[in-house]
């Protein structure tokens, strides 16, 4: 008597869309445990387990060759307490899809607490809400605002702080658009890299013979994307695909641009500008991937230790609230001239409006 073929969830949908009889179904965007085991499967047995629950699921082969590579390269182990794995029982790793059934366990979702906040910036002045919300698209076809361009000159007309959240960073051009921002202007620069990405940074500075007493007003700090946890307790991280500069708490620039040469020169990119309240949701997950992120090079841990009054330059001039005459007759807002969405701020505007800037960014990391 012939048993009923089991259909994974991909599989039964795929024969379901392939054939004209069978009418619509509702969306379904639950888990899939198909998926789930035959992905622990690889990182507990490689590709001969994994194809093995496959079959077991009557599932589709659904990671391509790449994301199969990346997950077996990424794969690390730290034993996880039972307790941890909402209850499930370890006991011996078993590669089939029976031995390795975990119940409700879904490992994409996090073990543990959400990283501590950085609960001051809540309750600071945020410059942005000052400014008209707006967002304006460019394209790398666009030869009148050039996006390697439009970076450069954000980082060049910052006159307090610079956020940079960045997968790739070996544009040397652009990395000396920050050295002088940082050593020339006082700008305190901030640089969150994507964990892979570290070690080309860090070639690019070995080329170029920059060490950390360059980098007396950047921090340059590591993070990394979701961790996916096994049953077996062993894991992968995913990547920072996030990439976006804040430029003193009042523009925001957001793409698909990495800080390489090809991306300014031949790969086709688009970049956002967003100005007022739209700015807040990119400060929010900044502050969540600070929170986790891992000091590289330059400033370890940026703090205040005293408080700084009104017009006062903080100690060291790590954080200097006056970055010289230069940047003084520098327009904080870093699109003048290219856009008619972009609202340059008075001179006077700017003259009150900089040191707070500057007290408040102290404060957020302190």
């Amino acid at each position: 008597m012939s048993r009923s073929r089991h259909l994974g969830k991909i599989r039964k949908r795929l024969e379901d869309v392939k054939s004209q009889w069978v009418r619509p179904a509702r969306a379904d965007f639950s888990d899939n445990e198909s998926a789930r085991l035959a992905t622990d499967a690889l990182l507990d047995g490689g590709p001969e387990a994994y194809w093995r629950v496959l079959s077991q699921e009557g599932e589709v082969d659904f990671l391509s060759s790449v994301e199969a590579q990346y997950i077996q390269a990424q794969a690390w182990e730290r034993p996880c307490p039972p307790d941890t794995l909402g209850g499930a029982e370890t006991g011996p790793k078993g590669l089939d899809s029976s031995s390795l059934q975990s119940g409700t366990y879904f490992p994409v979702a996090s073990e543990g607490s959400e990283p501590a906040l950085l609960h001051s910036w809540a309750s600071a002045e945020k410059p942005y809400l000052k400014d008209k919300s707006s967002a304006t698209v460019y394209f790398q076809t666009d030869k009148h605002n050039n996006i390697r361009d439009l970076v450069r000159r954000c980082i060049t007309r910052t006159s307090q702080v610079l956020v940079i959240l960045m997968d790739v960073f070996t544009d040397v051009e652009i990395f000396c658009d920050i050295l002088e921002a940082a050593n020339k202007r006082g700008v305190f620069v901030c640089v969150l890299l994507d964990q892979g990405g570290v070690k080309l940074f860090q070639e690019m500075c070995d080329k170029i013979q920059i060490s950390d007493s360059h980098l007396k007003n950047i921090s340059i700090r590591s993070v990394e994307g979701e961790v996916y946890c096994a049953k077996s307790g062993r894991k992968f991280a995913g990547q920072i695909r996030e990439k976006f500069i804040i430029s003193d708490w009042r523009f925001v620039l957001s793409g698909s641009y990495s800080f390489t040469w090809l991306c300014g020169h031949v790969h086709r990119n688009i970049l956002s500008k967003f100005t007022g309240q739209a700015v807040e949701p990119f400060d929010e997950e900044f502050r969540h991937l600070y929170a986790s992120s891992k000091p590289v090079m330059g400033l370890k841990s940026p703090r205040l230790v005293a408080p700084v009054p009104t017009g006062a330059a903080p100690a060291n001039g790590h954080l200097s609230s006056s970055s010289g005459s230069a940047s003084d007759r520098t327009s904080s807002n870093p699109f003048s001239g290219l856009s008619a969405g972009s609202h340059p701020l008075p001179e006077s505007k700017q003259n009150k409006t900089k040191t707070k800037t500057t007290l408040w960014f102290l404060v957020a990391f302190s």
